[in-house]
């Protein structure tokens, strides 16, 4: 797994209530009914298969993980709010995953609810999008 220290800074909150998507996952260990990546062209748009976080409730000093199954195809997976931006690891065709310590956040933008993005991208580009409601206290 890539670990990495990650700060965070000011960010906006979100001004609309996100819901979970149905692909993904929250709890301590990850389903044991895992999808297989989809096997994909090169030029076929991305696709996020699932998804699994840990909590979707951060705060300065803890260990934020995850892993995202995608289509073969996709070339690149980040993880973001308009705090902080995180590259994942491609760690096999299909299957990415993060592991990075979050860092001193500044008191203005704790307990705040933002949009954390999952984004997929395939090597043209093209991108699939998921979001899901993340808190910082």
């Amino acid at each position: 797994m890539l670990s990495g220290a990650l700060a965070l800074g000011v960010a906006a909150c979100s001004p609309n209530a996100v819901a979970i998507p149905a692909n993904l996952y929250v709890g301590a260990k990850k389903p044991n009914a895992w999808p297989t990546p989809p096997v994909a062209e090169p030029s076929a748009p991305p696709r996020i298969v699932a998804m699994w976080f840990p909590t979707l409730t951060i705060h300065p000093g803890m260990w934020f993980d995850g892993t995202i199954v995608v289509s073969t195809n996709v070339a690149s997976v980040e993880v973001r709010t308009a705090a902080f931006s995180i590259n994942s690891a491609h760690v096999a065709p299909g299957l990415y995953r993060f592991h990075t310590q979050l860092l001193e956040l500044p008191p203005f933008s704790r307990r705040h609810s933002y949009e954390l993005d999952i984004i997929a991208r395939n090597a043209a580009g093209v991108k699939q999008v998921e979001q899901a409601p993340l808190r910082v206290e």
